[in-house]
């Protein structure tokens, strides 16, 4: 997952605001919950250990450990192994994908996630980075993210054109 690298970034974040988000070991009783989760031990313990403690704002929202506790729904996200870790300025939801060793992001729409019960969120999410770490550097370097599932989609046709070009 490149959870080093993640953690130097989530620093280099924490002193560009001058320690604002407060990045390191979060509360223990969060400690304690992330620990029963079953996601993978490199996720567990960034979480743990080198994650924000208060939300980062950069145009979308990055939650800090709290609210990633606090949004963890097992039916709708869990089940499928995505983990939601920020929202999108319109409300849909950011979401990694644990399943896969680089924890690509997702973009789940919420208009479609909500309007129908039997809809999955895999179904109604987008892959917008191939990593964690990609969406970390994105924000450190100020580069351009989608604001939303839907410009975050053809934002991924793009890049998929782009790479299909360079073969």
């Amino acid at each position: 997952m490149r959870s080093e690298l993640i953690s130097d970034i989530n620093r280099h974040l924490d002193s560009m605001l001058d320690g604002a988000l407060k990045v390191g070991h979060c509360p223990g009783r969060l400690n304690e919950v992330i620990e029963e989760w079953e996601i993978p031990m490199s996720l567990k313990r960034l979480l743990q250990w080198k994650w924000f403690n208060v939300p980062l704002d950069a145009g979308l929202s990055i939650y800090s450990v709290e609210q990633i506790v606090e949004e963890q729904d097992p039916a709708r996200f869990g089940d499928h192994q995505l983990l939601q870790i920020g929202s999108c300025v319109n409300g849909d939801m950011i979401c990694i994908d644990y399943s896969q060793e680089k924890c690509p992001v997702y973009f789940t729409s919420h208009d479609t996630l909500w309007e129908d019960e039997l809809t999955s969120a895999r179904d109604c999410s987008v892959r917008i980075f191939d990593s964690l770490a990609e969406l970390m550097l994105r924000i450190a370097e100020a580069k351009y993210i989608p604001r939303d599932a839907h410009s975050g989609a053809e934002y991924r046709e793009l890049r998929d054109e782009m790479e299909d070009g360079i073969e």
